[in-house]
């Protein structure tokens, strides 16, 4: 995650006047390979000649280990004041992402790190595309076709997760990963892109049986699976690879335009289910973390969440002790699930952490009561943290990575803050984010650019901080964190 270049730019914190020959003066052993000096890496690669991404991300430089947490945040040093929120409106006064990056990049460490390496990083953008190399939203259009590894300034400080969509774009992320020890790669089918996985469905006999229509075997006949094969062998390859991007959508254009002599709607998403459950599936046992994409479907999504557990549970009846059966439930899921991009409201929240807590502490929760009773309480969950859930942390100094958790939340200014165009929305939204505990906040870029990872990602924690009435310089400081937690979920389940 450190790399070569960052000394060149501005002193974002204390640390970047140590040099890269400090950093490095230890050997870091991936395997059998041994980095001792980054420009004998994948760094210095020609972009066309990829080595493997695992092995060009710096995991073994300590970085993944929790940050140290017994000072937490300084709230009351003036100095971190990145911008003064006031009564700012989330619709035009945020600050832009080039200045939230420039001040970012000039920020002075409030932290106290020991650290070298890890005081290296100002960002941590946890989803985005950029090995796609498309359009530049932020950056200078002129910068678009610049290798990750020849950007310099421009990325210097961020760590970033690259999400494929497709089989079509898997080989592209895992290349475009192998650039830069910045970069980890995630492969995945996004639940708009299920048609690149489809067999020729006007070749698929229809009876229109609608009792058949949530039968497994019925809806797989629509899919080619040499897809999910094809996914765990990436997996089983590459130890620190990612599955995502997934998930489910109902405003995906494979769902409104499915043909209705095959089902329609309904078809598609029973697809969009079953295909997002074998992939969580595969998260689940070979023990990675997942990005998720969900709108408008909450309620689909839970009601994956809910069949998951209940199977752990049904499979544990009768012969397991107490302790030993939340370790099977617990199996049955990744070990960490970030919801990209967050649409949801607070009260979806609430519901999401409700369900979470369920499976890792049900001794916390009441059992054998009726439906109301757990409705109440998932009600009271929620008005929890809408009323503490961004200064949770403040209030619980070295708690965060001591209680296991399962759900991140992430928000970017591209999804976020440009798009949500209605006064409504711009509202809820904003009281969604105000909602999520401090320890459970991502920032994402969510750009299709490499020269955009840094601003987007710098946009995402400047919207972040305005509406939750935070600093800049805390919510950067938090979500590095809590994207360094993230990703070091990698393997963390044991299979044991």
């Amino acid at each position: 995650m450190a790399v070569a270049f960052l000394s060149k730019t501005p002193t974002p914190f204390r640390s970047l006047s140590v040099s890269t020959t400090l950093l490095f003066a230890k050997p870091i052993t991936f395997g059998e390979m041994v980095l001792s000096d980054l420009s004998t890496t994948s760094m210095a690669s020609p972009f066309s000649t990829p080595s493997c991404p695992c092995c060009s991300f710096l995991s073994g430089a300590g970085l993944f280990l929790p940050w140290n947490t017994e000072g937490g945040l300084n709230e009351n040093d003036g100095t971190c004041t990145a911008i003064n929120v006031g009564d700012l409106s989330p619709s035009t006064d945020i600050i832009t992402p080039n200045e939230a990056w420039k001040r970012i990049s000039s920020m002075e460490n409030c932290v106290e790190e020991t650290d070298e390496i890890r005081q290296q990083i100002l960002l941590v953008d946890t989803h985005g595309h950029p090995h796609l190399q498309r359009e530049v939203q932020y950056a200078d259009k002129a910068d678009a076709a610049t290798p990750p590894h020849e950007m310099g300034d421009s990325t210097s400080g961020v760590v970033s997760l690259t999400c494929a969509v497709s089989p079509v774009d898997w080989e592209n992320a895992l290349e475009y990963a192998s650039q830069s020890p910045q970069i980890l790669p995630a492969l995945g089918i996004h639940p708009w892109y299920l048609g690149d996985i489809m067999v020729d469905i006007e070749k698929i006999d229809n009876n229109n049986n609608d009792d058949d229509d949530d039968d497994e075997d019925n809806i797989a006949k629509y899919l080619k699976w040499e897809w999910l094969t094809e996914l765990e062998t990436h997996v089983s390859k590459h130890p620190h690879l990612l599955v995502g991007e997934i998930g489910m959508c109902k405003m995906a254009r494979f769902v409104r335009e499915f043909p209705k002599e095959k089902g329609g709607k309904a078809t598609a998403l029973q697809l969009q289910k079953l295909v997002f459950r074998k992939q969580l599936e595969l998260a689940a046992k070979w023990s990675r973390p997942v990005t998720v994409h969900c709108v408008n479907a909450h309620g689909l999504f839970m009601e994956v969440m809910r069949t998951i557990l209940e199977e752990a549970k049904e499979s544990c009846e009768g012969g397991l002790e107490v302790q030993e059966a939340k370790k099977v439930w617990r199996r049955a899921f990744p070990p960490a699930i970030g919801m990209h991009s967050f649409t949801g409201t607070a009260h979806h929240v609430g519901e999401i952490l409700a369900f979470e807590k369920e499976l890792l502490y049900p001794e916390e929760v009441e059992v054998g009561g009726k439906r109301r009773r757990r409705k109440q309480k998932e009600q009271q969950q929620v008005e929890t943290t809408l009323n503490h859930g961004s200064r949770l942390d403040k209030n619980n100094k070295g708690d965060e990575g001591k209680k296991e958790m399962l759900f991140y939340f992430g928000f970017s200014h591209a999804v976020n803050h440009i798009m949500c165009t209605s006064e409504k929305a711009r509202k809820k939204g904003a009281e969604a984010v105000r909602s999520i505990p401090s320890d459970r906040l991502l920032v994402e870029s969510d750009v299709h650019a490499s020269v955009d990872v840094a601003l987007g990602t710098a946009g995402a924690a400047a919207y972040a901080a305005q509406v939750r009435g935070e600093t800049l310089q805390e919510v950067a400081e938090c979500t590095t964190r809590n994207g360094l937690r993230f990703l070091s979920s990698l393997g963390s389940i044991s299979s044991t």
